[in-house]
């Protein structure tokens, strides 16, 4: 099945269509109950919308929230508590620079650029988004300097879209692009497109390389520190997949996943970043944050 999946998707490329939409059916077992590990500060992050690890300060990951008093990175630890420097509690680094229309997600590689992706688009109204590339901040830094990278979904002409198609809350980096993936609102498809980062003022095309059934709106998601997995989140589902050594054929490849029932109350898991090679570290938009290891994920077909 693996082989077919990715021979279709490489002739969709190569005839220049629309990617053949893949399908993976999830495993047939109960919903993994999620358990609070840590709660965030919600005066420094009013809604948690993206996590991402820090390659350079083991046990701290970025966080981000859709809206606030200023636009900031947030570093915390996996218990919500802020890493300590110089003996005081380091809060976060302002974006210099940056405006916030609605952030929705924080990712990197390896060695420390990082990318906050200013892509909300509930009603698909935007007409223009907006990436912020970064270095990531030395700790205790209290600003950092950002350019900014705007771009357009090629293929809406639309506003709003009537789909509502044209959201995204997902961003991940691999080979020094930029993926994203959409959140739908009327279907449980997401479009991942990919933007290689432009030069100095120019504006970024993103090209869509892959469409896949996610079994629902996808909210973040994360390539693994050793660069051979994706996690995809969505309200109620955790996907992971192997990656391929070379191409973009993302989900066709082994994958495991798990229903996930977080509490009533915190419900909207909107960020995701990798705690340790086995283990998620997921973040609810009313400020909890739940383990998942990936021992709780089954295999799927």
């Amino acid at each position: 099945m693996r082989t077919a999946l990715t021979a279709l998707f490489l002739l969709a490329l190569r005839l220049g269509a629309e990617p053949a939409l893949v399908s993976r059916a999830a495993p047939k077992a109960p919903p993994v109950e999620l358990k609070s590990a840590g709660r965030l500060l919600r005066t420094a992050l009013p809604e948690c919308s993206g996590l991402w690890a820090s390659p350079s300060m083991p046990g701290v990951f970025w966080a981000v929230t859709d809206h606030g008093p200023r636009p900031r990175l947030i570093p915390v630890r996996a218990d919500g508590s802020f890493p300590v420097h110089d003996g005081t509690p380091w809060m976060g680094s302002e974006v210099v620079g940056a405006t916030r229309t609605d952030w929705e997600a924080v990712t990197g590689e390896a060695g420390g650029r990082m990318v906050v992706a200013d892509v909300g688009n509930n009603l698909s109204l935007r007409k223009e988004l907006q990436l912020y590339v970064l270095q990531e901040p030395a700790p205790g830094a209290p600003g950092v300097a950002a350019r900014r990278v705007a771009f357009s979904w090629p293929d809406q002409d639309v506003f709003p879209d009537p789909e509502l198609s044209h959201d995204c809350e997902a961003a991940f980096m691999r080979g020094g692009k930029v993926y994203l993936l959409t959140k739908h609102r009327r279907d449980t498809l997401t479009d991942l497109w990919r933007i290689e980062i432009p030069a100095e003022g120019a504006k970024a095309t993103p090209v869509k390389v892959a469409r896949f059934d996610a079994l629902g709106m996808v909210t973040d998601a994360s390539v693994s520190p050793d660069g051979t997995k994706l996690a995809v989140l969505t309200y109620r589902f955790a996907w992971v997949f192997d990656l391929p050594p070379e191409g973009e054929a993302f989900f066709s490849g082994r994958a495991r996943g798990a229903a996930l029932s977080p509490p009533l109350l915190s419900w909207q898991l909107e960020g995701c970043a990798w705690a340790d090679a086995s283990t998620l570290l997921l973040a609810s938009e009313q400020g909890d944050l739940y383990r998942l290891p990936l021992s709780f994920l089954a295999e799927v077909k």
